[in-house]
């Protein structure tokens, strides 16, 4: 996946727009991609790329996650 379709990607689960995608919005993004089963337990994985630990992903995390 290259740059633009990170960005893209990031700005579609990031519904409201401000920059940072929440718990919230990142279960809304694995459903929307079709997740099933245990949604709790990928959340967390995915969280895990929190790096500064603020409870939310920014951009240079989400594409930290998604290498």
């Amino acid at each position: 996946m290259n740059e633009a379709e990170l960005r893209a990607l990031f700005d579609e689960i990031d519904t409201d727009g401000d920059g940072r995608i929440n718990i919230v919005e990142l279960a809304e993004g694995f459903k929307a991609e079709g997740a099933h089963g245990h949604l709790a337990e990928e959340v967390k994985k995915a969280m895990a790329a929190d790096a500064n630990r603020d409870g939310v992903l920014d951009f240079d995390e989400f594409r930290t996650l998604l290498k």
